[in-house]
């Protein structure tokens, strides 16, 4: 075949490593076998040192660690609700032919809890709008 590709293959089919030399592997044992030694020393010294890390840290979390402040206890101290705002609207003609007067009434709720030990205070605002419509009836 007459394919460069074809001839690059085989070419690289016919390669064969050759053997390493012996002082080659002698020196890949010497170095592979003087750090294994080593290599237990420096294992052993981060097992140790991780134990006494890991010692100290549950000592301070479990002995030492700040202890939480206890959860706020709301009691109610006012609750307030203003006087409704009626507002009535002209009388409209429904679908059905009957009449309805639209209503519209507004008022706020207040209510205020407070804990003494912290002296802080809750404060829960709510305004309110409701619209309707009441029937008329006609003779």
């Amino acid at each position: 075949m007459t394919d460069p590709d074809h001839d690059i293959e085989q070419a690289l089919a016919s390669l064969r490593p050759r053997a390493p030399s012996p002082a080659l592997t002698a020196r890949l044992a010497h170095e592979l076998d003087a750090p294994a030694s080593r290599r237990g020393v420096i294992i052993a010294w981060s097992a140790g040192l991780s134990a006494v890390a890991a010692a100290l840290v549950a000592a301070f979390v479990f002995l030492g660690g700040v202890a939480e402040p206890e959860a706020p206890t709301y009691r109610l101290v006012h609750v307030e609700q203003t006087r409704p705002d009626v507002q009535y609207f002209r009388p409209v003609q429904m679908e059905d032919g009957s009449y309805a007067r639209p209503l519209r009434v507004r008022w706020q709720d207040t209510t205020r809890w407070e804990d003494a030990r912290g002296n802080t205070r809750l404060i829960n605002y709510r305004p309110n709008d409701q619209f309707a419509l009441l029937p008329i009836e006609t003779n």
